[in-house]
Formats: C-alpha cells, structure tokens, sequence
C-alpha cells in the first residue's frame, strides 16, 4: 500500500535507511555462518569428541550460531551510527543456517563417506563382503585401495605421505550431482507447497516460530532498534539458569569426578514396565520441553497417547505370539512390523490427503507455470512456478538416470522415487506442523520397494546399487528448507536471490563437511571418531545387503495388509477431527509416535501435563505470560552446550563430553 508524504516524512531515519531484501553482507554472512555450523557438527564428533550438535530438526549448532549473530547484531545497533543486520538480512541467514545444520554427522552426509570408505578396509572372508560387495561397486563412486587409500583414512597416513585427494575427486563429484539433484528437487517441492502451507493452511512452524518472532521484535513499530522484550523478563532468565545450570553444575565432574550430577535420566534412561513390554524412554531434556511448549496441545496429547497405545498393541502381538517378522525382541526395541507398516501406511495417506486439499492451490500453480495465468502470483516465491515445476523435472529425470547408471532397475527406482517424495513432503509437514525436534521416519523408501516386489529377481549389482545409493539421504533436505521457507516469507522485496544464497550456503556447508572428515580420518584414523557412519552404520548396511543376496524374500502382502489398514485409520481420524471440533486427537500423533521421537517421550509428557494445568487454570493469558521461560529454557540448554564444548576443547581436546544429543 502507498503511503502519503506526510506519513513518509514521519519515517524514522534509522527505517529509512534500512536495507531490505537480501543483500549482499547477509549472504556473506550466511556463509561463514554455514561453515561454522558444519564445521562444529563435524568437528564435534571426529575431532573433539563432544555433543551430537545437529541431530534434531532445530540443530544447537545452528541455533547457538544465529543467536550469536542475533546478539552481536543487537549491541552494534544500539551503539550510535551503527545500523547492523536488518531482520530481512537475519531470515536470509537463517535460511541459509537451518540448511547447513542438516549436513554432517547423521544428517546427509554421515553415513556417506563411511559408506565409500568401509567396503575395503573392514572387507574379510566371513562377512561374504569380498565376494558380494566389491565386485558389484561401481568404480566412479568408490575410491580405491591399490595402495591402501581408505586404509589409511581408517588408520592415519604413515609418516610423511600426503593425502591423497585425488583420489576422492572423482567419486565425490558424482556423489554431489545426486546430493544437488535431490537438493533441486526438495527445494521445487517446497516452493510448490509454500503458500498452501504458510498463507492458505496457516501451520504454526513452532521450531522457528518464536525465533522468528525475536528477530521482528528487535525493531519498533517506527523501524528503530530495540532490544527485544523477551531478554528483559525475569521468566526468561529464569529458564536460562535451569537449562544452563544443569549443564554447568555437572560440568564440575569433569574435574571433579566425586561431584554429584544433577540426572537428567531416572533409572538409567529406561524403565520397563512389565515383561514382553518395550522400555518407556526417562530422559528429560530441556530443548525439547522448552519447544513443546510452543506445540499445540492436541499434537503433544497425540503423541504421548498413541505412544502408549503402540505400547499396549506390541504387548499384545507379543503375548498372541502374532508377528510380521522377527525384527524385535521383548523388552529391547521398538521395530514391531505391525506397529511400523501401520504407520507408514497413515503417513501415505496423510500426505495425499494433504495433496488432494491443496488440489486448488496446485491447480493454480500449474495455471501459472503452464499457461502465465495472471490472476496466480508468485512473485512471493524464491522461484518462479515455472522454474519450480521445470526444476522438479529436471531434478527428478537426473536421479532417475544417476540411480540406473549405479545399477538400480528402472522397476525399483519407479517405486523409490515417489516414495521418496512422499516421505519426506509427510517429514517436512510434520516439523512443520507438530514441532517436533526428534523426528524420523518409521522406514526408508527402498523398504518398502522391497516388501512390495520381493528380491528374488534381484541380482546382487542392483541390492547393492539401491541399497548404498538410499542410503545417502538426498532428500534430506525437506524440512530445513520448508522451515526456511517460513523465515524468508517475512523478506520484503524480491527473493529470488535467496535461492543463489541457499545453495551457496549448501556448497560451503558441504566443503567443510568433507574436508573436515577426510583431513580428521586421514589425520587421526576414522576408526577413532566417536561418530558411527565408519565403524557402525556402514558395517551393518553392508552386512544387510550381504544377507538380503544371500537369502532372497518375496513380496510381503501381509504387509501390505496392515499397511492398508494404517491408510484407513487415519483418514477415520481425519473425520473425526474434522467432523468433531472437540475431538482431542491429532492424526499426526498416529504417524510419529513410533519413530525417535518416542526418545523424548517423558519430556513430552511432562510439557503436556504442564501446558494443560496452565490452559485449564489461567487460559491463553498464562499461555503467553510463561512463553519467556520455555524459551529461556531453550536458549539455556543451548548455551550450556557450547559452554561444555569451549570447556572440552580447552581442557579435554579429543576426550570431550556429550551433553546434548538424544537425551
């Protein structure tokens, strides 16, 4: 809207002058900020031997870094003559960050470089690697060992050899092409999907919400800096103390080891309640309580329900002696077939019901793409629709050929792909959505490619094709950018440069992902690294493929069955909460409950049983009134991760502590 000249001289200078969009210093800025936020991931848990910083959907890696950013940004423009960051300059980093928190350690490239390192060195004449694996690894994908390359990476370098990069070149740019690709295609996605999710559906995004909301209160209405209110409230610093206190309490044990702990884990971090029944997680972490806090009270009572009533179910299977497989054992896992497929089949149908009511909006997006329709805008987009919906082709016809190159049939990548897609739009919906930090998925896409066509017809080039091609997750990506896609929807003025700005920050948090681990391994051997890609993950993927050439299976119908039936349950759950408005249950809480976020589940029990006394004694007022000490608790346990961090690489360099992570 256009404002008068009046209104237009009463404009403080400090707005007039104020940079919008994205500029270049912000970009410059995301950069190092995404080198700094994958170099720590990394460094964390090959080096230092410390916390696991990014394995959450709001990394403390990134999220300690931006805080840093936003702080330092504060002071310098509250000094005079200083203007600093604008907010729209923080969003474009912030995109930027959350991307480069979902690259190293478990994230993307965990499992990856142990995957090309692992066939050679660990190989031997038991675990049948030497004459199922080796043979069929395509060699523009693996390095070498003719004069024992990945060895040396294992076992460090022998004295006065080099490293040998060029032996990496090849395979890693063939491995980044898929990892691009599938970049390009989530980033197409997210731009299709954007305004049914932000504007239209209107999902509360609680992970960057309130970070959001930080960042816009840094500026008054007149556009002058200000410090934010929320760092003026007793409530918040009263959070920061517990969360950071805790850790800083605790860190006295590392010098004094008689010094009492403050456990955070009653009963050892599990308790089981009876015989046949799987263990209940006790870990109580105060990053999670302080963001459930900001998760709607239907999705936290979902979770925790359903968690309990997969309990029940599994009890159940188990004292019937009923079971799709024997992936489980009582009292020690939770990978229940029946619980599991269950699942995955409401997630399907979660996401096409997702689809089917955005049916308007995508209708639009192709008019626009397709036909220039003028009544459509997306001049709000960071692509234009047509170059999302060419993107996507593109993307998608390139990982098609890459996978059929590696050895995969054309049959298996026509039922990977689309399941890929699927999974990972329901895993973005999800964060977005529900909040969760914790959040997987209950199976990989080649899983089910399995269980529906078998491996019987299966030769061993293409089991170990698809099964070490899925197991580089390139569409990862999906809900850091979804998430990212929120913070830049508050830049005013054109976007398009954010796209340039994300894949840059990709390119750098990718560089500094792999040197860091080729220089750490080839330094101090990969076999030290506390991280489990080489001496774990990729040892059991491996002997997996090894047992699946050896014993074929044949398609799971049964599976299908329940898989089914999880479809039918969900959408009598969608009803129900559509056709009710007092229906306590939220969908979601069927599809999650049974994936790693069952790992925080005392956490979430303990935010929802609080958040509901808070509601039903003092409503939305008492709501708000406490929103300063969730989100101090969230800022403490994040400082006191990097505190703990500064304190190993001081005093304990390469023995650190793990303060953050799972629990």
């Amino acid at each position: 809207m256009a404002i008068s000249q009046r209104e237009e001289a009463q404009v403080s200078p400090a707005r007039a002058r104020k940079p919008t969009g994205v500029t270049l210093r912000a970009v410059a800025l995301g950069l190092v900020a995404s080198g700094l936020i994958s170099g720590w991931c990394t460094f964390a848990r090959t080096g230092a031997d410390t916390s696991d910083v990014n394995i959450t959907h709001l990394p403390v890696s990134f999220f300690v870094v931006f805080m840093l950013i936003v702080t330092a940004n504060l002071m310098l423009r509250t000094r005079p003559g200083h203007r600093g960051l604008a907010p729209p300059e923080l969003f474009t980093i912030m995109a930027m960050g959350l991307l480069a928190g979902m690259i190293p350690a478990r994230g993307l490239t965990g499992i990856w470089l142990g995957l090309m390192a692992a066939p050679h060195y660990l190989a031997t004449p038991e675990n049948g690697w030497i004459e199922y694996i080796q043979p069929n690894l395509p060699f523009w994908l693996y390095p070498g060992n003719d004069y024992g390359q990945t060895t040396w990476l294992y076992e460090g370098l022998p004295k006065g050899a080099a490293i040998p990069w060029e032996e990496w070149v090849m395979p890693l740019f063939w491995w980044l092409t898929l990892i691009l690709a599938g970049f390009m295609v989530c980033i197409c996605i997210v731009v299709v999907l954007r305004k049914q999710w932000v504007e239209y559906e209107r999902l509360d995004y609680p992970l960057v919400g309130r970070i959001l909301d930080l960042v816009d209160d840094a500026e008054d209405e007149s556009g002058d800096s200000r410090w934010p209110r929320l760092f003026g409230s007793r409530l918040f610093w009263t959070g920061f103390t517990i969360a950071f206190g805790i850790i800083a309490w605790n860190s006295i044990t590392y010098f004094a080891p008689n010094w009492p702990r403050i456990n955070m884990s009653p009963g050892g971090g599990r308790f089981y309640p009876f015989r046949l029944c799987p263990w209940l997680i006790t870990h109580i972490n105060t990053y999670t309580i302080g963001l459930s806090y900001f998760v709607k009270l239907e999705i936290l009572f979902s979770i925790w329900f359903f968690h309990l009533l997969f309990m029940a179910q599994i009890v159940l299977l188990r004292k019937t002696g009923f079971q799709l497989g024997g992936k489980d054992k009582p009292g020690t896992s939770w990978g229940d077939p029946m619980i599991q497929w269950q699942c995955l089949g409401a997630l399907v149908a979660f996401v096409l019901w997702g689809l089917w009511t955005a049916r308007a909006h995508l209708r639009a997006v192709f008019r626009k793409a397709f036909y220039g329709s003028p009544e459509v805008d997306d001049s709000e987009e960071i692509l234009p629709y047509r170059t999302a919906i060419l993107g996507f082709a593109l993307g998608t016809i390139y990982i098609v050929a890459w996978l059929y190159q590696a050895g995969v049939t054309l049959g298996l990548i026509a039922l990977i792909i689309p399941t890929a897609v699927i999974l990972y739009i329901a895993l973005a919906r999800f964060v977005c959505e529900s909040g969760t930090l914790y959040l997987g998925l209950p199976t990989g896409p080649l899983d089910i490619g399995y269980q529906m066509v078998g491996t019987e017809d299966l030769t061993a080039r293409t089991i170990v094709a698809a099964s070490t091609t899925t197991a580089l997750r390139w569409m990862l990506f999906m809900p850091a950018l979804s998430q990212g896609a929120k913070a830049v929807d508050r830049i005013r003025g054109d976007k398009r440069p954010v796209f340039w700005a994300i894949l840059f920050g990709l390119a750098v948090a990718l560089a500094v992902n792999i040197g860091v681990v080729l220089h750490s391994g080839y330094t101090y051997g990969a076999y030290n690294f506390t991280e489990f890609p080489f001496k774990l993950y990729a040892p059991r993927l491996y002997d997996g493929i090894v047992t699946q050439v050896r014993n074929p299976t044949f398609p799971s119908w049964q599976r299908m069955a329940v898989f089914a039936a999880g479809g039918i349950i969900l959408m009598a759950l969608t009803g129900l909460r559509y056709r009710l408005p007092r229906w306590p249950i939220h969908p979601i809480g069927f599809v999650v409950s049974t994936t790693s976020i069952r790992l925080q589940f005392t956490s979430i029990l303990l935010v929802w049983t609080f958040k509901a006394i808070i509601m039903r004694i003092g409503g939305v007022g008492l709501y708000r009134r406490l929103y300063p000490l969730f989100f101090g608790l969230v800022v403490g346990r994040a400082a006191g991760v990097l505190f703990s961090f500064i304190i190993d690489l001081i005093w304990f360099p390469g023995a650190g502590h793990g303060v953050h992570g799972w629990a």
